[in-house]
């Protein structure tokens, strides 16, 4: 993790900044190694630009936090609170003044910020900040060995969470039915976490965040299971759509759309490769859905990044002209949702490796009825 928090310094002396400061969450993970509980207990990393790091946190976790590799703790009870602790924390880091901070712009609370405005006020210096969420991003886009290895093991479960579903998937079950097997089956299989399961069926599969009810399904209509697990913080992230009952009864229209979706799908797993940009994956698949007079029905990006986030950077979308890198991780995700009808989506999670992509997720991705 020390490798880590050295490549976040030389990004912040880059920028300009004078210090940067994580809140518990995944860029703490991810620089630390440690999981931090957020609560109404104050946690924060310092990292200056130059100088050895600093974190705040309750007394009860100053061991955690040195075994993460901080050794200048400072620490608060729940009698005097976290005030003076953060003065000195500020004092300890010896920032001139006008000096700029990088913060988390989609972590950060309004309770760490205050907290930062006291301390930095207590020492005779103004808060004045900007986004550090790029720099962040930056570093957790490319996936070393070890977080390539947690992916891939997610990936398994995941494909073991489709298997699950399909045996499932029958006229007569409903949609919790699915959600029950796929979560009891992942259980056993090893998942030590929860998983998020939608499942939706027949005129819901139209709704592309549907989460599951009682709705019993109908043989003929198409059933979509979106899973996200993690393996060790690491995100698995699958779609597949499934026929109820025979793949014959399913109506033509359904029948196109999923065939549409596949290709779609196909070109943009094609596309995703080091030195392409999320804007051209996106258009890979996407053009397909147009070119079939089925643009209108595709209402969302074609995928997003994956880690200790399921949605992270680098994401497949229209205007993300940055090059795509070897390291980096997303989701291949398009679909169409006809309303009343029934929707379709097919996701997988690629890698990027010299000269393409390798597909993590490897359950099929023909249509397939549960008879």
């Amino acid at each position: 993790m020390t490798n880590r928090l050295e490549h976040l310094r030389h990004k912040i002396q880059e920028a300009g900044l004078a210090a940067v400061a994580v809140m518990p969450g995944p860029n703490f993970r991810y620089l630390t190694g440690t999981q931090m509980m957020l609560s109404e207990r104050p946690v924060l990393l310092f990292l200056p630009a130059s100088g050895e790091p600093a974190a705040l946190c309750p007394a009860f976790e100053a061991e955690r936090v040195r075994e993460a590799g901080i050794s200048r703790v400072f620490t608060y009870t729940d009698e005097a609170g976290p005030g003076s602790a953060a003065v000195a924390a500020v004092r300890s880091l010896n920032l001139p003044r006008g000096a700029h901070w990088g913060l988390e712009y989609r972590h950060l609370r309004l309770l760490e910020r205050e907290l930062l405005a006291a301390g930095l006020a207590e020492n005779g210096l103004d808060l004045a900040y900007e986004d550090a969420g790029g720099l962040l991003a930056a570093l957790r886009s490319r996936k070393d060995e070890a977080e390539v290895e947690a992916l891939a093991r997610a990936a398994t479960l995941t494909d073991e969470g489709m298997r699950l579903a399909r045996e499932a998937i029958r006229p007569g079950a409903s949609e919790l039915d699915v959600l029950d097997a796929v979560a009891a089956g992942l259980k056993r299989a090893g998942l030590r976490s929860e998983p998020e399961i939608l499942v939706a069926s027949g005129p819901r599969a139209a709704v592309p965040h549907a989460e599951a009810t009682g709705r019993v399904m109908q043989e003929g209509e198409l059933c979509w299971v979106d899973l996200v697990l993690t393996w060790d913080g690491y995100v698995g992230d699958i779609t597949r759509t499934f026929a109820v009952g025979r793949v014959d009864t399913v109506p033509e229209e359904l029948r196109r759309i999923y065939a549409v979706v596949e290709e779609a799908q196909a070109r943009g797993r094609e596309a995703a490769r080091p030195g392409a940009t999320g804007s051209l994956v996106d258009e890979a698949a996407r053009s397909v859905i147009v070119g079939r007079g089925y643009g209108p029905y595709f209402t969302h990006r074609t995928g997003h990044g994956i880690g200790l986030e399921v949605h992270e950077d680098p994401y497949m979308v229209a205007g993300a002209e940055q090059p795509l890198e070897e390291g980096m991780a997303f989701t291949v995700e398009p679909g169409i949702y006809l309303p009343e009808r029934g929707g379709v989506r097919i996701e997988d999670d690629v890698l990027l490796v010299p000269g393409g992509a390798r597909v993590l997720t490897c359950y099929p991705r023909h249509l397939t009825g549960s008879v």
